[in-house]
């Protein structure tokens, strides 16, 4: 809803003929969120009153209801925050990432002999974590997609005290700036010559180890940086493992072609269209 302000009134959703569907869209996920919450208050009552795991996003939440911190109202609120935050983002960077794999076949086919390796069936299975931890390759190929197409171009901030830059420019206490990703990932004096196209070799670690650790920030940095970055990597392999292992993607669409829009998140103004065919 955030990137699409002109829907966030109910008159104009019904003045276009979109409130039913939005309303039905939305019922859909908070009931999918409410199952999930359901069965872990359920599994956390035979179990001991702290989680095992505290990184798991949803323990912490329901961690603060059994010590009376958080309403069952709120831990659905926050839950839903982590749902819609992270569904545009992470749907954009798996099509943008197959969009790439398109154009860039010799890539692809490297992501599947990997992916084959781990998922010798076609067909439906299950990615278990372990599995994500050895999507070496595919690991290489998100980091080089979100760097070259950032899922969130532009961000904003205010400093919290004066601050320095290394050009010795002083930021004041208290402004607000942009902070441009878009462009800092296809900065030459940063990632190369070829800073603006797709090489998945960009994050290899002899390449990456000399890096300035904000000079690759596609979930920005420090203590406002996106708090589902985790699950929006997993999702992302999950997804992409599922979709390399039984299809082959092509496109004619050249990436020099790729024309992007301004907007909160990074849209193209021709999306170029896949040839998909059945492994």
């Amino acid at each position: 809803m955030c990137f699409s302000p002109w829907l966030l009134s109910k008159t104009i959703r019904q003045l276009l003929g979109r409130e039913e569907q939005y309303a039905k869209i939305k019922s859909q996920i908070s009931d999918f969120i409410r199952k999930i919450i359901e069965s872990k208050l359920t599994k956390g009552s035979e179990a001991p009153p702290l989680p095992e795991d505290k990184n798991i996003f949803l323990n912490l939440a329901t961690d603060l209801m059994n010590r009376g911190i958080f309403t069952t109202q709120d831990v659905q609120n926050e839950s839903s925050t982590i749902v819609f935050g992270a569904f545009e983002t992470t749907a954009n960077t798996v099509a943008y990432t197959l969009i790439l794999l398109a154009m860039f076949p010799e890539y692809q086919e490297k992501a599947f002999e990997e992916i084959r390796t781990l998922f010798p069936n076609t067909g439906d299975f299950e990615v278990t974590y372990g599995d994500t931890q050895n999507m070496t390759y595919m690991d290489l190929i998100l980091n080089e997609s979100m760097r070259v197409l950032t899922p969130v171009p532009i961000v904003a901030r205010q400093t919290m005290q004066d601050v320095r830059l290394s050009n010795g420019i002083v930021l004041p206490k208290g402004v607000q700036i942009g902070i441009d990703i878009f462009h800092l990932h296809r900065d030459k004096n940063i990632w190369g010559e070829n800073a603006e196209t797709f090489d998945p070799e960009h994050f290899l670690p002899h390449h990456m180890q000399d890096k300035h650790p904000y000079s690759f920030i596609p979930f920005t940095k420090g203590i406002r940086n996106c708090i589902g970055w985790r699950y929006a990597l997993l999702s992302s392999k999950i997804t992409l493992a599922k979709l390399l292992r039984n299809y082959k993607f092509s496109t004619s669409f050249k990436f020099e072609d790729l024309d992007f829009v301004e907007d909160i998140t990074l849209k193209l103004r021709k999306v170029p269209l896949l040839e998909v065919q059945k492994r």
